[in-house]
Formats: C-alpha cells, structure tokens, sequence
C-alpha cells in the first residue's frame, strides 16, 4: 500500500531549501521526527525535542531532548537559527508564554516556521455554516478530553485566523515574513469567490467611510489563494526586537 504523501513536511521542506543559511534548528514537538531528519538531510544541525520521547525514531542520528513547551523550553538563550513550531499552537492554553520562550531561545534575526489548521479556507467556512465547527476542531475538548483514546496533550483547543496568529506573534516578539499552506482543498467551492470579495470590499469602504482601519492590507492576506483554499495556515516569521504590549 502506498504511503500517503505529507504536504506539510514537503511544504516545510521547501521554504528550509530555500534558505541561504544552514544553521542549528530545532523541531519542537518533534513527533516521530520525520521533520527533523528532513532538516538534517538539507544540512541543518538538528535537536528535536517533544514531551512524548517514546515516539521519536530518530535517536542514534539526531540529538532530542525530552521537553513539554508549556513550561521553560530548556535551552538557552539565543541558542538556534530556526525553530519548527508546527501544528502545536491550537494544543495551547498559554500561547503567548510559549511563543515568548520560543523567541528567547531563537538568535536574532532567526527564523520561525510555524503552522496550524487553516479555518478560513472556504471549505472549512462552509462546514461552520452548517455545523457550527471549524474543519479539524470538530470535537468538543471537554468531551474529548474525556475519551479513553485521546492524548491529553494532543487536544485541538483554540482555532486560530490569520488576524489572531498574526497580533500573537507580533506581540510575543516576531514579524511574519511569509504566508504559505501545504496543499490547496475545496477549489471546486470557486463559485464563491465573487460574494467574498464584494463583502471584503463594502467592509473594507464602510471602514474607510467611517474613519476605521484600513483593511485593504489584511484583505489582501485573507482573499489569497493561500487562505482561502489551503489546508494549513503557514507562517514564516523572523525575530523582531518590537514587542507588544498583550
């Protein structure tokens, strides 16, 4: 039987190849490690690192250290050039302490990638509609911290947007420098793109009218292909030396 092809490993794969640099990186909430044993096979020296130590398979080639990112990540300061922070920041219930920890232990100027479940794709916006839950947050967390089968750790409690993410890197320390998803769903829902774009629009003027923001500059993030049709919201963020008051 054929192995199913990772988009988001291939996806992450891509934005690490065309990086100049070849730096340290750590894969946090490394998993099984597949992540990880891709950087080391483009050159980076890699330290993965997870609280569940019994499923990485990697350990005779790759360093890990046993980790649980809810409290002080255990590293120092300034200690890689990139970090891979993917599909954890909906596991979180203290995102911005995480994300301050992850931007301390970053070098200047070094590079995040992280990823999520993307909700505004037009496919999951039409399973709202009609259920009332976002696509890959289904399941009640109360309830489903409750079942037998499910890893307390693993829980998909909070779905972010892209205006979310974006405040909450911005304030913990990064500035995103590129919007990417791992493969495009739903494009047969294209029919809809007239009416989205007409309501971004008359939003965008009702603002302006009023003296509000500006949204012509999210607009242009929200009604990208990338946003509307991908499967994983991906950002690439840099370390920044502003920090927002949260």
């Amino acid at each position: 039987m054929a192995q199913k092809k990772n988009y988001l490993l291939e996806k992450v794969k891509d934005i690490l190849e065309g990086e100049e640099g070849r730096g340290r990186l750590l894969d946090i909430g490394c998993g099984d490690g597949d992540y990880a044993k891709m950087a080391l096979g483009l050159g980076f020296k890699v330290v993965a690192a997870d609280i569940d130590q019994d499923r990485f398979r990697y350990r005779n080639e790759i360093e890990f250290r046993n980790c649980d990112v809810t409290k002080e990540i255990p590293f120092p300061d300034n200690s890689f050039d990139y970090i891979l922070f993917l599909e954890i920041i909906e596991h979180l219930k203290n995102p911005y302490i995480v994300l301050s920890e992850v931007n301390r232990i970053l070098k200047s100027n070094g590079t995040l990638i992280l990823s999520t479940p993307n909700i505004l794709n037009l496919k999951s916006r039409l399973r709202y509609l009609f259920e009332g839950a976002y696509e890959y947050f289904r399941e009640p967390p109360l309830d489903q911290a409750k079942n037998p089968k499910e890893v307390i750790f693993n829980l998909h409690l909070v779905p972010y947007r892209y205006q979310e993410l974006e405040y909450l890197l911005s304030a913990s320390g990064f500035k995103v420098e590129g919007i990417f998803t791992s493969v495009y769903d739903g494009l047969g829902l294209w029919f809809l793109l007239p009416f989205i774009k007409f309501q971004a629009w008359q939003k965008q003027r009702r603002a302006l009218k009023k003296g509000g923001i500006d949204y012509r500059r999210i607009n242009k993030v929200l009604l990208s292909k990338e946003l509307l049709f991908g499967r994983h919201l991906m950002i690439q963020a840099k370390k920044s030396q502003k920090i927002l008051d949260k």
